[in-house]
């Protein structure tokens, strides 16, 4: 069944805003809310039900997907490698693409982007112990990018839970994949 535009644009628009905000967030906090998720969750679903999905998935394929990409990354939150949110924000995406090359195409990315985040975060730890990062510092106003790339550091409690340390925003980087995957090829998704 062909939707009609306007739903289709409407549908396409919270799509990306959803995804923009999923993005900013975890970048800025490290942390993707469970209302964030649940909103995305619920207006996948609402687009199933009406089968006004933008994507053309079949709800068969969107459950699977949603399914398979839980099932994929949920052994990495059990090892402690990821977050929660990462783990929920792929579930929806696997909702709303279904089982598909996009969702390869999010998980790719997102790691592509997570592996050089983590990289630039070990550089600018290292960089203040050398002569070059000590000149670059006098020079440069890289307080803003080691912000963004800093390691959170908290205390570890003496009893109770082992505390975690997540630098890696996973969840905003298969978010800004997501974005630039709709952005560029949206017609070609749609069909």
């Amino acid at each position: 069944m062909a939707i009609p535009v306007l739903v289709h644009t409407l549908l396409m628009s919270f799509w990306l805003l959803w995804l923009i905000a999923i993005a900013v967030m975890d970048l800025r906090i490290r942390k993707v809310r469970n209302w964030m998720v649940l909103l995305g969750l619920g207006m996948g679903l609402v687009a199933l039900a009406a089968d006004i999905q933008p994507f053309q998935v079949p709800a068969w394929k969107a459950l699977l997907g949603m399914l398979v990409a839980f099932a994929a990354l949920l052994p990495f939150y059990a090892l402690r490698w990821m977050g929660a949110g990462d783990v929920k924000f792929a579930a929806v995406a696997g909702l709303w693409l279904g089982l598909s090359p996009s969702l390869l195409v999010i998980w790719i990315g997102g790691s592509l982007l997570a592996g050089i985040h983590g990289l630039v975060a070990i550089a600018l730890q290292r960089l203040p112990a050398t002569a070059t990062g000590n000149w670059l510092q006098a020079r440069l106003p890289l307080r803003a990018t080691a912000t963004l790339f800093a390691c959170e550091e908290r205390p570890a409690p003496e009893k109770g839970p082992k505390v975690i340390k997540r630098s890696i925003p996973y969840a905003g980087y298969m978010a800004l994949t997501a974005i630039w995957l709709l952005l560029a090829f949206e017609p070609a998704l749609s069909s």
